[in-house]
């Protein structure tokens, strides 16, 4: 992903509260938590089909929203006492106009078709999602984005992956975990981004993928910092021209035993990712990305979830000033929750997160949780952060709540809330978990 954070994840229609906060506000993919990292090719996708509505509490998905409030208008009669259980649909589509804002952005207006199908039997066969959504804003940015994660007859074989055409100025303060507010600047280009990643079962849970990433960035320009002084991105000497292309070929080996890809209650996906970008491929620089993923689930009560995350991301070689490691740039991009996508960058990030997921009633939970990151490249290591120094930690704490959409899918709409420091904050609304 771009460094300075130019498109939000494709599973939000995010709007970033605080000063001068920007993002593409997106719609998700209802059924699925993971898909591809910023262009470096990361697949964390659900491998186990539709969950049990019961699962997710005690009492607690007897309904979800729409059909609450459906039955509540007199618009859905409700089934008769000791109906059997719904059995869950094998499509569903959701289309979905949004409005969002922000000082940098103005007003955006976007639509979204989202959706998800099964191709086998839930027992054995992962839900498929798909996504295509469009967003147009009062400043003349804009972002079509198209994301799939197809999944098989009995999730042998799987097909991942993002296309993206999009203008999306946004702001930069320059490379390590200490820059000043008067570092900022602003970057403006356009990007296609194409990404496509073929996965098999090996055995069991264990799945390995090879895939094709790549990046254009074209009308490259940066603004410069009010303060007339050089910016990092004027100095720094990988991918600052007008263009810049990435092209290289991805590997990745997932291990997955979660209850649900939408709303997991129990079990780990651990993700090794590594991608190669090349000369001979196209790439104006050679470099090397690779990320490595850990989350766990851990079912506390039938109303209670804890749900822990930890990832890196880890860059080699002369690296793209727009491809460098950024909050945000996870597979989701919804990490660091508080604080503006690519606020910090560098060559290297960790990020940590823990969050408690509780059911209230019905169709209503609240989550509560804390997040911290950071990246290399910090004062007395140099701009291009070389070693993996990581002097500077960012902590953030969210809350919100859930409101569950889809029964059968446990698909929610999130309502999220994060405050970070050096005045961070932002609000985000979207569908299903970060993580």
């Amino acid at each position: 992903m771009a460094s300075a954070a130019t498109a939000a994840e494709e599973g939000t229609a995010q709007a970033a509260a605080s000063d001068d906060q920007s993002s593409v506000p997106e719609v998700a993919l209802p059924g699925s938590t993971g898909t591809v990292a910023a262009g470096k090719g990361s697949v964390v996708a659900g491998r186990i089909g539709v969950a049990r509505p019961a699962e997710r509490g005690a009492g607690a998905a007897t309904k979800d929203l729409p059909t609450w409030l459906g039955e509540l208008l007199g618009l859905i009669k409700p089934p008769p006492p000791g109906d059997a259980e719904k059995k869950p649909a094998k499509r569903h589509l959701t289309i979905i106009p949004f409005v969002s804002s922000s000082p940098v952005t103005g007003v955006g207006f976007g639509v979204a078709a989202a959706g998800t199908t099964q191709h086998g039997e839930a027992e054995n066969t992962s839900l498929s999602t798909y996504s295509l959504s469009f967003t147009l804003t009062t400043q003349s940015q804009y972002a079509l984005t198209n994301r799939h994660d197809l999944r098989f007859a009995g999730d042998d074989w799987g097909l991942t992956g993002m296309w993206r055409w999009t203008k999306w100025p946004s702001p930069t303060w320059g490379i390590g975990g200490n820059t000043p507010e008067s570092a900022k600047s602003t970057m403006d280009y356009q990007l296609v981004r194409l990404y496509e990643l073929v996965s098999r079962r090996l055995f069991g849970n264990l799945y390995a993928g090879a895939g094709y990433s790549f990046d254009w960035y074209f009308n490259v320009s940066n603004s410069g910092s009010a303060s007339g002084q050089p910016t990092d991105f004027s100095t720094y000497p990988y991918g600052t021209g007008s263009t810049s292309l990435n092209s290289g070929p991805a590997l990745s080996l997932v291990w997955d035993t979660r209850d649900s890809p939408v709303y997991p209650t129990r079990g780990i996906v651990a993700d090794f990712n590594y991608t190669f970008f090349s000369s001979w491929l196209g790439s104006g620089t050679t470099w090397h990305n690779v990320y490595l993923d850990l989350r766990t689930y851990h079912q506390l009560a039938p109303w209670l979830v804890l749900a822990l995350w930890t990832y890196g991301s880890f860059t080699f070689g002369h690296v793209p000033y727009l491809e460098l490691a950024s909050n945000g740039s996870d597979p989701n991009e919804r990490a660091a929750r508080g604080y503006i996508q690519g606020r910090h960058i560098g060559k290297s990030l960790l990020y940590g997160e823990a969050e408690f997921r509780f059911i209230i009633w019905q169709w209503l939970g609240a989550v509560a949780g804390v997040n911290v990151h950071s990246v290399t490249g910090s004062s007395g290591r140099g701009i291009l952060g070389d070693k993996l120094h990581f002097e500077y930690w960012y902590p953030a704490v969210t809350g919100g709540l859930r409101l569950l959409i889809v029964r059968e899918t446990r698909s929610n709409l999130c309502l999220d809330y994060g405050v970070g420091t050096q005045g961070q904050h932002g609000f985000y609304v979207s569908f299903n978990e970060a993580f």
